[in-house]
């Protein structure tokens, strides 16, 4: 089992939660004259709604529907008008057992017309399934969008981590990994729909696909994310994928795009067109002859003043974003970025994305994969890395992966808010903030950097980079911890270190040195059992760096 005994403790609390009359919804497919709510009960459900328009009082309703499997139910509220607000709740009672129980409140928007403005948050790389993620600090950054009041939120990937054990997971370990996050989506989206952008972490890869077919992964994970993450097909109000699937997937709904006010969306799968390999590179990546002819007309039919695509990453298994624009599929060039083998090989495609982007005028191409804030621009258009909203460190990216790019680099966690107007885009970098590292000058809800984008194409800051202190002499986090923590810290030098566990005693339980340490950030992953061939017993202990004649201490609590 990949899930943690925390993760399998917070859906026992939700599903207890349900179990006392509380149900979990989730918007989705925002049009302008619809929604989608997706819900989810402890048990066979009859639900409807009633509904409307905010500041009135006449509500409407919708027929009463049952739930099918999981105990997940699904309805559209439609005959909505254009560009408004409305407030709605759910009725709901277990089949045929009493009187009907009510929802809070909550509210949704229509599509906004091309003078209206708005606001929209987007999130990258949450990891609820691995130690990278403080569930707690997550929390924190979903509540931080909310109060941007958005009209939807955009996340993109790594949130669900079917691939972790991708042959021998199970489907029901897959459906529970969907089902663990439902928690966290729903403090937000009952009134924020959700798009969702599939990350290499989802495991829907067209390798994965093809692995003993239907009993696989790439199948599964479809299945699981439709039925509690429902994305948008094509309609009259979204283009997107229009290949019907086998086994039960039908529309995948992988990638998808659609206008709201004066902006186009266009969100990519990065991952189910590749077959050679499960990390791909060069140019074994690919996203489909199909994708990019949707992704072509798409871009070309639009006469947004603003349009914004979003692919959790650029190439593969590849991080990094302005560096890797000449590359490949992306820009047409091999890796020295002289050589041109496009034609060769990619037949029939009109030009690399890279300068298809270009041609029609993108502003901003949103990733994530690699846990960090990073702006950058190439021939015009924004590169843009979404940071982690789960981070305690506020520097696992950095640390990790700033090589990979260029321009404005920054720590941090949190989401982007990204308000658009007819005259102007502009995205701020909000940090979400745990209430014991707040200081003077690194607050929950900060802005670390923001800059705008005019309907001209200029691109302008808004304001000077807010260099945050997150980086203490010692940082160790989890904390508290089960068996496996990173332990940062800051070198006035490079060379070696001495790292020493004291438990609460003062007896030494480990002892080892670290060598090759750089100038400036560093960080050592000790795992307890690995390092003293046994785990540690629940307690605190002193974790000490000594290098020279400085010496670094902080306390480290391990739990059950």
């Amino acid at each position: 089992m990949i899930r943690s005994t925390l993760i399998i403790s917070l859906v026992l609390v939700l599903i207890n939660t349900i179990a006392q009359g509380q149900i979990n919804e989730i918007l989705s497919r925002p049009t302008d004259h619809s929604v989608t709510l997706n819900v989810v009960f402890n048990d066979s459900t009859e639900f409807f709604c009633e509904y409307a328009l905010a500041g009135e009082t006449k509500m409407m309703y919708t027929d009463t529907l049952f739930t099918f499997r999981k105990n997940v139910g699904e309805m559209v509220i439609e005959g909505l008008n254009k560009d408004s607000e409305y407030i709605y709740r759910t009725a709901y009672r277990k089949v045929n057992s009493g009187n009907f129980q009510y929802g809070e409140y909550h509210h949704f928007h229509t599509q906004r017309s091309r003078e209206s403005s708005f606001t929209f948050v987007i999130e990258a790389d949450p990891h609820p399934y691995d130690k990278k993620c403080y569930h707690p600090l997550w929390e924190i950054a979903l509540d931080n969008q909310m109060a941007d009041k958005p009209d939807f939120m955009i996340d993109m990937g790594d949130t669900f981590g079917d691939d972790h054990n991708p042959f021998t997971i199970t489907q029901e370990e897959i459906n529970q990994l969907h089902l663990d996050n439902r928690e966290y989506f729903g403090r937000v989206c009952h009134s924020v729909p959700l798009f969702f952008c599939l990350g290499n972490h989802e495991g829907e890869s067209g390798y994965y696909l093809l692995q003993t077919p239907p009993e696989n992964l790439g199948v599964w994970g479809t299945l699981s994310r439709k039925l509690y993450y429902p994305n948008p097909f094509p309609d009259d109000f979204y283009t997107g994928n229009s290949n019907r699937e086998e086994y039960g997937m039908d529309y995948p709904e992988n990638y998808y795009a659609w206008e709201w006010g004066d902006a186009l969306f266009v969100v990519l799968d990065a991952y189910r067109y590749y077959t050679a390999n499960a990390k791909p590179r060069n140019w074994d990546w690919t996203i489909g002859k199909d994708q990019y002819d949707w992704l072509k007309q798409t871009l070309e039919q639009s006469n947004a003043s603003f349009k914004f695509v979003f692919m959790h990453q650029i190439m593969g298994e590849n991080r990094g974003g302005a560096l890797l624009a000449k590359g490949y599929e992306w820009g047409g060039y091999d890796k020295d970025g002289t050589k041109w083998t496009f034609t060769e090989n990619r037949p029939g495609w009109e030009m690399p994305i890279h300068p298809l982007m270009v041609k029609n005028k993108v502003n901003i191409f949103f990733e994530g994969h690699s846990h960090l804030y990073a702006q950058e621009e190439v021939d015009g258009i924004i590169y843009q890395t979404v940071p982690m909203p789960s981070d305690s460190s506020y520097q696992l990216g950095v640390m990790e992966n700033a090589d990979a790019y260029t321009g404005t680099i920054l720590k941090g966690s949190g989401h982007l808010r990204v308000e658009v107007t007819t005259e102007k885009v502009t995205v701020d970098f909000v940090n979400a903030v745990l209430p014991k590292d707040e200081t003077d000058s690194f607050k929950n809800g900060d802005v670390s950097f923001s800059y705008s984008i005019d309907n001209a194409g200029s691109i302008s800051s808004v304001s000077e980079v807010k260099e945050i202190n997150v980086n203490p002499a010692l940082k160790i986090y989890p904390n508290p911890s089960r068996e496996q923590v990173c332990i940062s810290f800051s070198m006035k030098k490079e060379g070696h270190a001495t790292f020493r566990i004291y438990d609460a005693s003062g007896k030494l339980i480990a002892l080892w040195v670290e060598i090759n340490l750089k100038t400036g950030d560093n960080m050592v992953v000790w795992d307890a059992k690995r390092k003293n061939g046994r785990a540690v017993k629940p307690g605190t202990y002193i974790c000490s760096i000594s290098r020279d004649d400085v010496v670094l201490t902080e306390k480290i609590v391990f739990v059950e």
